[in-house]
């Protein structure tokens, strides 16, 4: 068997709603953790390959990349949100969800490269005491798919995903699937493109049988799963990646380019 991680989050479930229910025949042990997590795991070799943080990617650059497949945004995403009672350019404290990594140094680059910001960041549980004594807090996932259409009173919501494009012209990737040296994927290479593929003629299915299981609208669900997140890994999803790199590079000096490679047989 191969160990395959990934995340609690409805982005993902076009690619591995097939995986779960054998549409696809494939080797696949699956696990879910938070995207830090998983993180952690691929490294000390607990999985074999996970759908892991773009930033755990250019930080780490020791992983090769399965083709064609990511997650990620052109515009709005929905699900990753800052919350402010302020301006953008009026924040001085800023939590963060610890279950974050891409997505913390999105917003990172957002206010200090983009807005020439200096906040304090403070890691926090995704709980009902996150937005407390900060002047805004970002967060990720079905917790911030929800906070993005019901935010708190008195709250302004921005979308991380729309800041980038606007910033750059380009989309955002927030994870891709990285695979550990050493795997070999065999024909569960072609089972990973396969349920991308059947997930995606499904997605209404998918968009239904969630929106039960999380609370949300099946309208909402489908929204995000058609028009807000995408799963494509083309050449302007790399420039993307490459992007987000540099800008980080200049963040934090111990940061280098990575040279990204795609896995192959």
């Amino acid at each position: 068997m191969i160990k395959l991680g990934s995340v609690p989050f409805l982005n993902v479930k076009p690619l591995v709603f097939p995986l779960e229910e054998k549409l696809v025949q494939h080797d696949f042990l699956i696990s879910y953790t938070s995207p830090s997590n998983l993180s952690t795991l691929l490294l000390d070799k607990e999985v074999d390959l996970g759908l892991i943080p773009v930033a755990e990617l250019v930080k780490r650059g020791n992983y090769t990349i399965v083709p064609n497949i990511s997650i990620s945004s052109y515009g709005k995403v929905d699900s990753v949100v800052l919350l402010t009672r302020t301006e953008i350019k009026e924040l001085k404290t800023v939590a963060v969800d610890v279950r974050s990594q891409s997505s913390t140094a999105l917003l990172r680059i957002i206010l200090e490269v983009f807005n020439k910001l200096s906040p304090i960041y403070i890691r926090r549980e995704a709980n009902e005491k996150f937005l407390d004594d900060v002047d805004g807090g970002m967060l990720i996932g079905n917790t911030g798919l929800k906070l993005r259409y019901f935010p708190p009173d008195g709250y302004r919501v921005f979308d991380l995903g729309e800041i980038w494009t606007n910033e750059t012209g380009l989309p955002f990737v927030y994870a891709v699937y990285a695979v550990n040296e050493g795997i070999k994927l065999g024909r569960n290479l072609y089972a990973l493109e396969m349920a991308k593929s059947i997930g995606l003629k499904i997605v209404k299915k998918i968009a239904k049988i969630e929106s039960e299981k999380i609370g949300f609208s099946e309208e909402i669900c489908l929204r995000y799963l058609t028009e807000r997140i995408r799963y494509d890994l083309g050449e302007k999803e790399v420039t993307g990646i490459l992007t987000y790199a540099k800008l980080l590079s200049d963040l934090d000096e111990n940061r280098r380019i990575p040279d990204l490679k795609i896995y192959s047989e």
